[in-house]
């Protein structure tokens, strides 16, 4: 199932097939929150199950985490991989596989025609990017909530006056513990 899919998208996105020739004849296991494969890159570019024999040379794990954080920050998503074995055949196959454009309109139009698929596209692209504002705004004044109204986090004025009492209490100690020993010289 997983060989159809990226088949299917990289037989969509001629310049990312090509990238992903340059890696014919590589093994890689591709691991999912709920599906997981070995792939192989055949000589045409394509995506080949590998033999049950075949070990990867590399693992390329996305965890749930990736995808949620996907939707917000695409940055914070790849800090989420996870890659194991030849990192560089994984860095580079997860580089070619975060290029991949998929036209849903193209798809969509092929069952339902062209202008309803525009339609369902520009649609599903405002109601998904609710999810996102409203997740972003909640973080935002859930911040906001814990810094000011119930101080679990302290806001930047309460931490610098805070610093600047503990740099007052330091240098005083210092003048202090001089003091003490300029008395016990006088003292001795």
């Amino acid at each position: 199932m997983l060989v159809r899919l990226l088949n299917h998208l990289f037989d969509a996105d001629a310049a990312a097939r090509s990238e992903l020739a340059g890696y014919r004849g590589r093994t890689l296991r591709l691991v999912f929150p709920a599906l997981a494969a070995t792939l192989t890159i055949g000589d045409d570019g394509r995506w080949q199950a590998a033999a049950a024999d075949v070990v990867s040379e590399a693992t390329l794990t996305l965890p749930l985490a990736f995808f949620m954080t996907f939707a917000f920050d695409r940055v914070a998503a790849q800090k989420q991989l996870q890659i194991t074995g030849d990192a560089e055949l994984a860095a580079g196959i997860g580089r070619v596989l975060g290029q991949v454009r998929w036209d849903a309109a193209e798809e969509l139009s092929q069952l339902v025609g062209d202008v309803a698929a525009q339609r369902l596209v520009w649609l599903a692209g405002k109601v998904g990017g609710i999810p996102a504002a409203i997740g972003s705004r909640m973080l935002v004044h859930l911040v906001e909530y814990w810094r000011d109204e119930a101080p679990l986090l302290a806001n930047k004025a309460d931490v610098e006056r805070y610093c600047a009492g503990v740099d007052t209490l330091r240098d005083d100690l210092a003048r202090l513990e001089q003091r003490l020993a300029l008395l016990t010289q006088k003292t001795a």
